[in-house]
């Protein structure tokens, strides 16, 4: 009987320390994740919302696939206009995705940060209500659309 209860008490004490442990892994991780870079975090969730919303059509590297336009090396060049800027959002893709206005604007942000000619980066970022606001007019036929806006475009490209 003594051996049993040595045995429970032991066992008790062992969870209690497997409990704190636990406790003190946990309360680190936290601190941990405190520290985390906010723009990390961002980077991060307009990452995976690239991945889950655009790569589809555009692939990984912005290249585009079959009919769907290039990003990388040519998105920025959007930017050189009012016009140009709205079209991005206005897209599609863009306007009708599940995103909200907030994760819509901070992965546009990342796309041209990533795909965008870094020489040629002078532009301002999307912010949510700019994004809220193109997206209440969507474009219905973007080629003819995107066709004349890069005629338009062409002395700046």
């Amino acid at each position: 009987m003594l051996a049993r209860g040595v045995i429970v008490s032991f066992s008790i004490g062992l969870f209690a320390q497997v409990c704190i442990s636990v406790a003190f892994a946990a309360e680190k991780a936290n601190i941990n994740a405190k520290t985390i870079n906010e723009s990390s975090i961002q980077e991060h969730r307009a990452t995976f919302n690239y991945q889950m919303f655009c790569q589809g059509c555009h692939v990984a590297d912005g290249s585009g696939n079959k009919s769907v336009p290039e990003l990388k090396g040519f998105m920025h060049k959007f930017m050189a206009s009012q016009q140009g800027r709205e079209y991005l959002v206005r897209v599609p893709g863009a306007a009708n995705s599940a995103l909200n206005d907030a994760e819509l604007a901070e992965v546009m942000n990342w796309m041209l940060q990533k795909f965008g000619d870094r020489s040629e980066l002078d532009w301002r970022p999307y912010e949510a209500q700019e994004v809220a606001e193109y997206r209440q007019r969507p474009l219905n036929e973007t080629v003819d659309y995107r066709k004349n806006l890069i005629l338009s475009l062409e002395p700046e490209l």
